[in-house]
Order: structure tokens, then C-alpha cells, then sequence
């Protein structure tokens, strides 16, 4: 009778202690709650101390998260766990309890004998993987009696220590990776938006708010459309619809073309951009990635813009005759000085003269004598080039725009944007083109061919050709208000018949670099080629006097120069030739003839005396 009164008064006593230690702790969470936990079961359990602890795998140690001691609290109590009476705790599944002589089990554990150890009793607190998180541990300075309803409080409690240190563990695991997702989400330069179903932003990471010169303020709750253009925010709105229309089997869209993103002041930037669909409870959201492309883009335009200038710099490297434009003529003076009033305006130009007598090298001077000079000079010869290729020169083209355009193109207006756009043979553009040309010249603006967006371009424009415009105008073939356009500035370059002992300077200046080149001995022009070059209509100009003197440079015998075969006899050059058998002596000339060959007789006079008119030297006298 007296064991089952006892066993009551036991089971009485521990409901009481469980309940108190259950009202102690229940509102209590972390550090507080394990403090309360180990006084409260130390005191109702009427034990010496109570600690319980974290498990530092790594180190094989146990750290005191509480340790109640003889009535008051032990701070920073860690040690190492082999050697000690919580070795097996961590290696079996059960209560460990030494009832009594710990120390003389534990010899090796320095930490007993002044803790007044004589029984023991632990048990690991594990996580839903079985893996060991800590341990609850009791100790008694008296033997420890094996009392079910003590241990069974003692499991209770155990099981609520490792509930909370479960909780903490996720927290902390929470915690990591809410730093890692945030380390990885403003770790970027990406920019990344979130926008629920009424397009309105709900968050942002660090790099869209620098990316769009905004505060997070400015930023959060704010409709989509007020950071795109118009036609971007119809591409987002497109994308979401189609994403919800296949029900989100296919999350994740890339925009095949840049959207333009509208910074907080105003200026635009272009971001290649991913968008992705995603639910949370019964709200779908909407993530979109923006990679700012400004930098790029600039950097493209910059490499094709040196590239097309270099590509510019060999061809006149390998085209231009000579390094300046050569010549002491009145006539070839002139047109410098015409040169050099133009350049420094912004004015279009209008260059004509003949096949060969070297415009591009005057428009070359032009842009090299102007405020464009360290820009790139770009040329398009207008005639070299089927008709139906020459809009994608000037203007350029996209990706897909035509058969054959697997990427897209920057035009000629693109690549001389700043500097000065050369359009030989302008006379040769087609009619279909002059009304874009005329765009550009007026608005400077255009649109690529495929694409309806517009550019805006900065480029002085020099035009040259060798047809007769105003009859070009008046036969329709050439648009008059492109005519007048172009002819803001016109001036001629003058035939090489009309520019005296010039001829004799560049073939001397073709001749040392046509030797040079073949390192051929050739010796100088005596005088009687040079009155045969003087002497030579010249139809051809400074092309053509180019190709003669190459053509003797590659003929002539031990450095001797032969000019007999390349050029006709004076006598029948090919302006006075007649179709009629008669010989020259015998055939009247026209009037044309005759003042052609009195024009000639009064330069040659000029040069003979050096340009000197009157006097008893000069060419009126001679």
C-alpha cells in the first residue's frame, strides 16, 4: 500500500513540475527559452545542474546555449565532447543515465570533479534527419535513482529543446540563404523587376535602381509603363498575355530585340531583357531581367566606326594618286581656294569636272581642312553598285530585312555620323533614292531598310559628278530640290588639258612613284616627252596620265623613258581627228578646232614666259 502511495505522490509531483515547466516556457522563444527551460527542470527535478547545448560537428565540441548551476546561470561553457559522459549521449537514441561514481566511469573528463558530479543523465536532440543538433544533459551532486516519471518529464522537455533548437536551425538556415538569394539578386548588374498581375512593381533589386536613377520609394508600386517607352510596354503586355495563354508552359520569354528603359530623368537606355511567369498562393507574378546594353552598343558603334575608318584609310591609301593634290595652274589654284573657303562651314558641296581629274581628292581636302577632320570621312561611289544594294549602303538594313540578311547593317549616314559622307557620282543615284537622300540632307534622319525606327545622324555631306545635272533635272532623272540641295556650294575641278605645265609636275610625281614602287632606274622626262605631254589633249585627265606613265615606267630599257608609243603625233590627236581620208595639211578645220588650238597656242605662250602678259616679255608679245 505504501509503494502505490508513493508511486502516486511521484506522479502528482511531476504533473506539477511538467506543468510548470510547460507554463514557464511556452511564451518564451531562442535564448530566453532554453534559459528558463534548464533552471525550471533543474529546480523540479531537484537537481545540482541542467545544460543544454548545440553540437559543433565540425569541431566535435558542445556549446552551452543555458547552463543552470547550483542556482545560478553558467556563461560561455564549451568543451570538448570525447572523454566525457555526453560521448555516447550523441551516439545512441536513448536516455544516457549514470546513477552513480561518473567520475570514476569518466576519468579523463577535467570538467566533473569540479562540477561535484556523482550521477549523470543526457539525451542527443536531433533533427527530422536523425542528425545530432545538441544534447539536454543532467547532473547531481547525490546519486540519481532510475524514476520513470523523471525521465519521463526529462524526454518531454528534451523533445521541446530540440523543437526549438529545429526552429532555430531553420531560422538561421533562413536567415543564410535570404542573405545568399540577397547577395545574389544585388550582387548582379542585372537589373531585376517583379510586377504582379496589374503590371505594378512590387520589388526591386539594387541594380534597377541604379540602372534607372531611382530610389526604392520612387520605385516600388508603380506601374511598369512609367520605366519603358511606348513600344516596349506593349512588348512586356504581349509577352505576359502569351505566357498566360499557354498557361505558363512556357515560363520564360527573351526579347529578340533591346527594350528602351526610361530612367527617373528621362533618358533612355537599351537593356536586352528575359521575362519570367511564376505563381505564389493564387497571384501570378512576373520577373523580368535588364541587362543595360548602353555601354555596349557604344562600344560596337565605336569598333565599326574605326573599323570602317580604317577600311576608309586603306582604300585611299590604295586609290588616291598622290599624297596632295599637285599643281601650280591658275586653274588648279582656283579650285583650292575654293577649297579653302568651303571647308570650314557645314555647307553640302557640289563637285564637278570630268572622269579622272581627281574630285575625291578635293572633297579628301575638303573634310580634312573642315571642323570634321578627326571624324571619319566615309565615300560611296553611287555607280559601283547594283541599284538595288545601294539603299542598304547608305541607309543600312536589320536582321531579315532581305534575302541574305543574316545580320543587320550599319549604313554609310551611320558610320559618318559626326564626319563627312563623300557620294561620288551622285548623278548615278537612283530616282527611287533621291527622296531619302533629300530626307537626310534636310532633317537628318532616316530609317535603315527593314526597320521603322528612325536614326538621327550628323553628317556634312560632299557630292561630286561628271554628268551634266541641270539636263539630268530637266529629262526627269534628277530630282530639282535635290539638285538645289546638293548645290549649296558647287565648284569645278579643271581638266588636266586646261592646267599648262601641271601635266609635266604629276607625271614626274607618277614617275618617282611608280620607279620607286618597282624600283626601276628610270630617268627623268627629257623635254621632248615633256612638250608630247603638253602637247596631248588628255581626255582621260590625271587617271589616264597616271596609267601612261606607269605603262612607260614598266617599258622602258636601261632607265630610258620612251613616251613615242603611248602617246599619238601631235598632229593627229584625237580631238582633230575627221572621219574624212583627207590629210591634215589638206582638211579645213572647224571653229572649234581653231580656238581650241588658239586657247592652246596662248597658255603655251603664258608658260614660256611664266605667266608674265604684257611687256617686251611677255606672252602678248611673243
Amino acid at each position: 500500500m505504501a509503494n502505490v502511495t508513493d508511486s502516486g505522490r511521484n506522479l502528482s509531483s511531476g504533473l506539477i513540475a511538467l506543468k510548470k515547466i510547460v507554463e514557464g516556457t511556452s511564451d518564451e522563444t531562442g535564448e530566453r527559452f532554453f534559459r528558463l527551460l534548464v533552471r525550471n527542470l533543474a529546480e523540479s527535478l531537484d537537481a545540482h545542474g541542467v545544460w543544454v547545448t548545440e553540437y559543433l560537428k565540425d569541431k566535435n565540441r558542445l556549446r552551452a546555449l543555458a547552463f543552470w548551476l547550483e542556482n545560478h546561470y553558467v556563461d560561455e561553457y564549451e568543451y570538448d565532447v570525447p572523454g566525457t559522459p555526453c560521448e555516447p549521449v550523441l551516439q545512441n537514441q536513448g536516455i544516457c543515465h549514470v546513477a552513480d561514481n561518473v567520475i570514476s566511469l569518466y576519468p579523463k573528463d577535467p570538467d566533473l570533479p569540479p562540477l561535484g558530479a556523482v550521477s549523470y543523465m543526457g539525451l542527443a536532440l536531433r533533427d527530422e534527419n536523425n542528425d545530432v543538433l545538441g544534447h539536454l544533459a543532467l547532473l547531481d551532486n547525490k546519486p540519481m535513482k532510475e524514476i520513470p516519471e523523471a525521465f519521463a518529464i526529462f524526454k518531454i522537455f528534451a523533445s521541446r529543446a530540440a523543437a526549438e533548437m529545429r526552429r532555430l536551425h531553420y531560422e538561421k538556415m533562413l536567415v543564410n540563404n535570404e542573405a545568399k538569394l540577397n547577395r545574389l539578386v544585388n550582387g548582379t548588374r542585372e537589373a531585376l523587376i517583379e510586377i504582379n498581375e496589374h503590371l505594378l512593381v512590387t520589388q526591386a533589386n539594387q541594380a534597377a535602381l541604379i540602372n534607372f536613377s531611382s530610389g526604392k520609394q520612387d520605385f516600388i508600386g508603380r506601374s511598369i509603363m512609367a520605366f519603358f517607352d511606348a513600344e516596349s510596354f506593349q512588348k512586356i503586355t504581349r509577352s505576359i498575355s502569351h505566357q498566360e495563354l499557354q498557361n505558363n508552359l512556357h515560363p520564360y520569354s527573351l526579347f529578340p530585340e533591346p527594350l528602351t528603359c526610361i530612367k527617373a530623368n528621362g533618358k533612355a537606355f537599351p537593356a536586352e531583357a528575359t521575362i519570367s511567369t511564376y505563381s505564389v498562393g493564387d497571384q501570378n507574378y512576373h520577373a523580368l531581367f535588364l541587362r543595360n546594353i548602353e555601354d555596349r552598343l557604344k562600344t560596337q558603334k565605336e569598333l565599326k566606326l574605326i573599323t570602317a575608318e580604317a577600311a576608309m584609310l586603306r582604300e585611299e591609301v590604295f586609290s588616291r594618286n598622290f599624297s596632295n593634290i599637285i599643281g601650280e595652274s591658275p586653274a588648279i589654284l582656283m579650285a583650292l581656294e575654293a577649297v579653302k573657303q568651303v571647308a570650314p562651314m557645314e555647307s553640302t558641296v557640289l563637285i564637278r569636272g570630268e572622269t579622272g581629274t581627281g574630285k575625291e581628292l578635293f572633297a579628301r581636302a575638303i573634310h580634312k581642312s573642315s571642323k570634321r577632320k578627326d571624324k571619319p570621312l566615309v565615300t560611296l561611289n553611287c555607280a559601283a553598285l547594283p541599284a538595288e544594294l545601294v539603299e542598304s549602303e547608305l541607309f543600312g538594313h536589320v536582321k531579315g530585312a532581305f534575302t541574305g540578311a543574316i545580320q543587320s547593317r550599319e549604313g554609310r549616314f551611320s558610320l559618318a555620323d559626326g564626319g563627312t559622307l563623300f557620294l561620288d557620282e551622285i548623278g548615278e543615284l537612283p530616282i527611287h533614292l533621291q527622296a531619302k537622300l533629300l530626307r537626310v540632307l534636310q532633317e537628318g534622319e532616316f530609317e535603315p531598310v527593314g526597320s521603322s525606327k528612325t536614326r538621327k545622324v550628323n553628317v556634312r555631306v560632299i557630292a561630286a559628278t561628271n554628268r551634266n545635272i541641270e539636263e539630268e533635272v530637266d529629262k526627269g532623272r534628277f530630282r530639282e530640290d535635290l539638285y538645289y540641295r546638293l548645290n549649296v556650294f558647287p565648284f569645278n575641278v579643271p581638266p588636266l588639258r586646261d592646267r599648262g605645265n601641271d601635266i609635266v609636275m604629276l607625271a614626274e610625281a607618277f614617275l618617282m612613284k611608280f620607279a620607286g614602287r618597282s624600283a626601276t632606274a628610270a630617268g627623268p622626262l627629257d623635254e621632248v616627252s615633256k612638250q608630247r605631254l603638253l602637247a596631248y589633249h588628255w581626255p582621260g585627265n590625271v587617271r589616264e596620265l597616271q596609267n601612261i606613265i606607269e605603262r612607260c615606267v614598266i617599258t622602258s630599257q636601261g632607265g630610258k623613258l620612251n613616251l613615242t608609243n603611248l602617246l599619238p603625233p601631235p598632229a593627229i590627236q584625237p580631238h582633230l581627228r575627221s572621219s574624212s581620208p583627207a590629210s591634215p595639211g589638206e582638211r579645213v578645220l572647224t571653229e572649234q578646232e581653231i580656238v581650241e588650238i588658239e586657247r592652246r597656242n596662248i597658255i603655251r605662250a603664258l608658260e614660256i614666259t611664266n605667266w608674265k602678259i604684257s611687256g617686251k616679255d611677255g606672252a602678248a608679245a611673243l
